[in-house]
């Protein structure tokens, strides 16, 4: 009982803060607040969005943008898991490394942005292969640190217990690291999305970006247009924070970050 009262609890809190905002929005829009050239109402974006969503146009949009989001982000963190677990058992390894990823890792994606348009046009290699790119230089961080953050009496006891090899890697280290490397994917879904939209927004490439781009270009008829598509963008990010939330939890029932979670464990 007390665990449904809680989630209802929850649940209720987060529907009355997005009804708060849209409420808030309309408020602004309807006193003049917000000019409405550049900011339509809510009631008006919905409207579009309503049309928007009966288009086929929309969908094809959400197919592209998936597309090169699903694929850098299996290409980009296969390798970052990869490297980063090779990294993280060779001290040699890393050290040797660390510096390289840890400038690579400040290189802005906007930045490489006209070279990939250079090399590949505006197309869904140029998006996956920033993605990957983007993806990539956190998550092998992530992974490396996850790799070397075993727990002393753990490893010690490995030690005493003669673990060795793919057995000690299976039952000691993959273990250690895999919350890490469970929250770097899910941070990784999320920005290999900002950075998929980025990349058809500013590259060109097909893609629910383009369309916001092309909504843009038509004029003040199409702003809210423009806005749905804007909005459709933000559902696309929360479904997929929410599909990765329910796979770290899936996979670490067993941990406790896990287990603290769970509603019987609140106050």
């Amino acid at each position: 009982m007390k665990a449904l009262v809680w989630r209802v609890a929850r649940v209720g809190a987060r529907v009355g803060v997005v009804l708060a905002v849209l409420l808030a929005w309309q408020a602004l829009s309807a006193t003049g607040a917000l000019p409405s050239q550049e900011f339509p109402s809510a009631t008006g974006t919905f409207a579009a969005l309503g049309r928007v969503l009966q288009s086929a146009e929309l969908w094809h949009a959400i197919r592209d943008t998936l597309a090169g989001w699903a694929l850098g982000l299996l290409i980009g963190a296969s390798l970052a898991i990869l490297i980063g677990t090779v990294l993280g058992l060779n001290r040699f390894a890393y050290r040797s490394a660390i510096p390289v990823i840890e400038f690579l890792k400040t290189v802005p994606i906007i930045a490489i942005l006209p070279l990939a348009i250079l090399l590949f046009g505006a197309t869904l290699k140029m998006k996956f292969l920033l993605i990957a790119f983007g993806v990539f230089w956190p998550m092998v961080i992530q992974v490396i640190y996850g790799v070397r953050s075993i727990d002393p009496t753990v490893r010690d006891t490995a030690r005493v217990l003669q673990l060795r090899g793919a057995r000690r890697f299976a039952v000691v280290t993959m273990p250690s690291a895999a919350p890490f490397i469970m929250t770097g994917l899910r941070v990784a879904a999320a920005t290999a999305l900002v950075l998929d939209i980025v990349a058809e927004l500013i590259g060109g490439g097909a893609g629910l970006g383009l369309s916001i781009l092309f909504a843009q270009n038509a004029g003040p008829s199409e702003v809210t247009t423009m806005y749905a598509y804007i909005v459709v963008t933000g559902l696309l990010g929360v479904l997929v924070t929410g599909l990765f939330i329910l796979l770290e939890r899936r996979v670490l029932h067993w941990h406790p970050s896990q287990r603290n979670l769970r509603p019987q464990d609140v106050g």
